[in-house]
C-alpha cells in the first residue's frame, strides 16, 4: 500500500474513531456526573465534561495499531506505550479525583526516565549553543528536561476552547510531515493519528453546552508527550532527507514549532516565582487569559495564536538554513511581530465592543428621555 494512503487512512481512522467515542463519553459523564465545575480561575461558566482525553487516547492507539506496517521500524514504541498507558490513566485519575502537583511530576519524571532509557532522547545538540554530541548524563538530562517541561506546557496552556488541541494538532502534522520526509515511516504514522484524533476532538471541544467537552489532564498529558516524542526524533533524524530538506540548527527549529506553550510556560513560571508562589500554583496570566481580556472570543483568540504558530513553522521552513544565533534571532522577531498584533487586534475589538456599548446606553438614556417626556 502506498505510504501515502496509509498516512491518509490513520489520520482518518484516528478522527473517525473519535467522533465515534465521545457521543458515549458525553452519555456517561452526564450520567455519572463527571464534569469539570466551573470556580473563579477558570474560564467557562457551566460545569463541562472534561474526559474528551479518553476519545483522543482511543483513537490514537486503535487507528495506529490498526495501520501501522513493521513495528520493527519503530523499536522504541513499546516504552511509548507504555509511557501512554501511565500517564493516561495518571490524567484520567487527576480529572476524576484531583492529585497533588508533586505526585504528577514525580509520575512524570518516571515516564521520562523509562522514555529516555528505551532510546527516546537527544544524542547530538548539533552545533547549538556550540554543543554537538551529548554525553550519557546530558543526554539523559536535557531529554528528560524536554519532556517533563513539554508534557506540562501544553497541559498548563490548555486552558480555552481549542487552544491545546490546535496548537497540539499543528506541532504533530508539522513534525509528521518532516518525518515523513527523513523517511521515518512509522514515526510519522503516529504524529497523524494524534493529529487525526485532535482534529476529532476539536469537533466536540468548540461546540456549545450541553455537547461540548473537554480533553482534561488525560488529553493535554498526552499531547505534550507525544510532541516531545516527535520533537526528539525530529532532532535525532533530521538530516537523513532524501529530498534535501536539511536543517543547520535543528534545536531552534524544535524550539520555534512548539514556541507559544513552551514560551507561555516560561512565563508564568518566571511570574509566580518572582512571586514568591509556587510554580505550579494556579492562576489567570497565562496568554490565552490575556487575548480573552482584551475582548477576544475563545474562538478567536485560539485562531490568532494558531496563526502566530503556523507563520513561525512558515519562518523557520524559509530561513531553515540559517545559523542557531541568525535564525533565533529571525523567531524572535516574527514572534514578537505577531504577538503585537494578536495584541492590537485585541485593543481594536475591545474599543470596538466598547464603542458599541456606551452607544447602547446612549440610545437607551434618549429612549428613556422621549418616554419620560411623554408621560
Amino acid at each position: 500500500m502506498n505510504d501515502l494512503l496509509r498516512l491518509s487512512l490513520v489520520f482518518a481512522s484516528g478522527l473517525c474513531i473519535t467522533l465515534l467515542v465521545i457521543p458515549s463519553i458525553l452519555q456517561v459523564a452526564y450520567q455519572k456526573q463527571l464534569f469539570d465545575v466551573p470556580d473563579e480561575r477558570k474560564v467557562h461558566q457551566k460545569p463541562i465534561p472534561s474526559l474528551g482525553g479518553i476519545g483522543i487516547f482511543i483513537g490514537v492507539i486503535i487507528s495506529f495499531t490498526l495501520w501501522a506496517r513493521d513495528l520493527n521500524d519503530f523499536p522504541e514504541y513499546k516504552y511509548v506505550l507504555t509511557a501512554y498507558l501511565v500517564l493516561f490513566f495518571m490524567g484520567l485519575k487527576d480529572d476524576l479525583i484531583l492529585m497533588r502537583a508533586h505526585k504528577k511530576l514525580f509520575i512524570q519524571l518516571g515516564v521520562a526516565g523509562l522514555l529516555t532509557f528505551g532510546g527516546v532522547r537527544i544524542f547530538d545538540l548539533q552545533g547549538f549553543l556550540g554543543i554537538h554530541e551529548l554525553n550519557t548524563f546530558w543526554s539523559y538530562f536535557i531529554s528528560m528536561f524536554l519532556i517533563v517541561g513539554v508534557t506540562n506546557a501544553f497541559n498548563l496552556i490548555d486552558g480555552i476552547d481549542g487552544l491545546a488541541g490546535g496548537l497540539g494538532g499543528i506541532n504533530c502534522f508539522t513534525f509528521g510531515a518532516l518525518l515523513y520526509a527523513f523517511g521515518r515511516f512509522e514515526y510519522a504514522m503516529l504524529a497523524f493519528a494524534v493529529g487525526g484524533s485532535l482534529l476529532g476532538f476539536l469537533r466536540f471541544n468548540f461546540r456549545e453546552y450541553p455537547n461540548k467537552i473537554f480533553m482534561g489532564d488525560t488529553g493535554s498529558l498526552l499531547l505534550g508527550l507525544t510532541v516531545s516524542i516527535l520533537a526528539i526524533f525530529f532532532m535525532n533524524f533530521q538530516g537523513e532527507s532524501s529530498i534535501g530538506l536539511d536543517f543547520v540548527s535543528p534545536a531552534v527549529v524544535v524550539l520555534a514549532i512548539m514556541a507559544i506553550p513552551i514560551a507561555d510556560t516560561s512565563r508564568v513560571f518566571i511570574i509566580r516565582v518572582a512571586s514568591g508562589r509556587s510554580p505550579f500554583t494556579p492562576d489567570r496570566n497565562h496568554i490565552h487569559h490575556q487575548v480573552l481580556a482584551m475582548g477576544a472570543s475563545h474562538k478567536v483568540a485560539s485562531i490568532m495564536l494558531y496563526t502566530i504558530n503556523i507563520l513561525l513553522v512558515i519562518t523557520v521552513m524559509v530561513f531553515r538554513d540559517s545559523s542557531s544565533l541568525g535564525l533565533g534571532l529571525i523567531i524572535l522577531f516574527v514572534g514578537t511581530i505577531c504577538t503585537q498584533l494578536v495584541v492590537f487586534g485585541g485593543h481594536v475589538q475591545r474599543e470596538r465592543k466598547v464603542a458599541d456599548r456606551k452607544s447602547q446606553l446612549e440610545q437607551l438614556e434618549k429612549d428613556n428621555q422621549f418616554f419620560n417626556r411623554i408621560a
